[in-house]
């Protein structure tokens, strides 16, 4: 896949090989950003989000507050993401919003799924790291035999289970301002034992700086 972009506020570019979106915008303003995916065959899709850059920031050294990860609800498929085939519209596990979501594991055997997305956070800034994560499962009890990890690089973030189970969706929050100035891999692992479904589905992702 290659991917392009327009619109993108003045300091912006993107990467052809991976959609990622990095740099330091410059220039306040509202801009309106296509990003366009081509495959070897020549089959397009497209993308179109806005961006808001203010000439303030809060707490990171003059930041301007940008969200760092493409396509972070889903809804354009795989864009920007590199994953083992979880990423769905299946209605069987509804959206927090839109239509997509990443839904990891479910299969009631051994099985290991995985999300991930590259990502550059402006050295000085404050980041902070943003899902939406519901969790059903037909385990019974309080061992944790299925398990979600969540990492930032080598920093591993929390680890979800079969246990943590609840009906609807539940907002996670993390701060990641300690790797600013670096290029982390953002990833979700879910690793499924050889009993029992445990579902864990994301949505509504972000990564925020400011």
């Amino acid at each position: 896949l290659t991917y392009s972009a327009s619109g993108l506020p003045t300091g912006l570019s993107i990467n052809s090989s991976t959609g990622v979106i990095s740099g330091t915008p410059t220039t306040a303003g509202t801009y309106s950003t296509t990003v366009t995916v081509k495959d070897s065959t020549g089959a397009t899709g497209t993308a179109t989000f806005t961006w808001t850059v203010s000439t303030s920031g809060g707490g990171g050294g003059g930041c301007t507050s940008t969200q760092l990860l493409a396509n972070p609800g889903f809804e354009s498929g795989d864009t920007g993401w590199t994953d083992s085939g979880v990423i769905n519209n299946d209605s069987r596990e509804p959206a927090h919003g839109g239509s997509w979501t990443a839904w990891l594991n479910g299969w009631g055997s051994a099985h290991t799924d995985t999300l991930s997305q590259s990502v550059t956070i402006p050295a000085g800034c404050k980041a902070t790291l943003s899902f939406y994560l519901h969790i059903d499962t037909a385990e019974v009890g309080s061992t944790a035999y299925d398990k979600l990890t969540v990492t930032a690089g080598s920093k591993t973030l929390a680890t979800y289970s079969n246990a943590n189970a609840a009906s609807g969706y539940a907002l996670k929050t993390f701060d990641l301002s300690s790797l600013a100035g670096q290029t982390v891999t953002l990833k979700f692992t879910g690793v499924e034992d050889a009993y029992v479904a445990t579902d864990f589905v994301v949505d509504d992702t972000a990564l925020t700086t400011s």
